[in-house]
């Protein structure tokens, strides 16, 4: 089943689900740093409901949470390090024949991607002068953030593959209830 074949209403359905998911884990079920929902939210969204929910999905579930937690400079660095991954998601993962396995690798990239786009921004912008200015401190910054991206890469690795595989087994599911409805109603004919 692809995104065209699932009606507005289921679509809407699914957006909301995916939006509480992200949300509340990010702003009241914190399973800990980097340890998060929005890149599985992200890449359902982009295989089953297409690049416009994909990236209406990040920005809100972004300028929500970071409404309610606070941020600094660096949810330039966040927001982008979610969205550049959506765009090419959608692209990718609504193609793929087994989005399982397709949304499971693109998870795992778009942590690595993340990783090493927002320890860029903190080194960047640095307002804090944790790190020099040259090399050093950006190699510096990106030693400082594997504790980080290995709680993001555990996460991926759980949650990405699961939701998936959720997914998969409701659309399996509802395609043999439209199919026995069909088959049905034939029968009476």
């Amino acid at each position: 089943m692809n995104k065209q074949s699932l009606p507005l209403r289921g679509k809407k359905i699914i957006f909301a689900i995916l939006f509480l998911l992200a949300f509340l884990e990010r702003v009241a079920f914190d399973l800990g740093p980097n340890f998060e929902f929005v890149t599985g939210a992200m890449l359902l969204a982009a295989a089953y409901l297409g690049t416009r929910y994909s990236l209406t999905l990040v920005l809100v579930v972004m300028v929500l949470s970071d409404l309610t937690l606070g941020n600094t400079n660096i949810f330039l660095f966040t927001w982008s390090g979610f969205l550049i991954p959506a765009l090419v998601a959608s692209k990718v993962l609504t193609k793929a024949k087994n989005k399982i396995i397709s949304g499971s690798f693109a998870g795992i990239a778009t942590s690595l991607f993340f990783y090493f786009w927002t320890n860029f921004g903190v080194w960047a912008l640095d307002s804090w002068s944790m790190y020099t200015n040259d090399l050093n401190g950006l190699l510096k910054s990106y030693e400082m953030g594997l504790p980080f991206l290995k709680m993001n890469l555990l996460s991926t690795i759980l949650l990405v593959p699961a939701g998936f595989v959720l997914f998969e087994t409701y659309l399996f599911i509802q395609k043999g209830l439209k199919e026995n409805s069909y088959k049905r109603i034939v029968m009476l004919n």
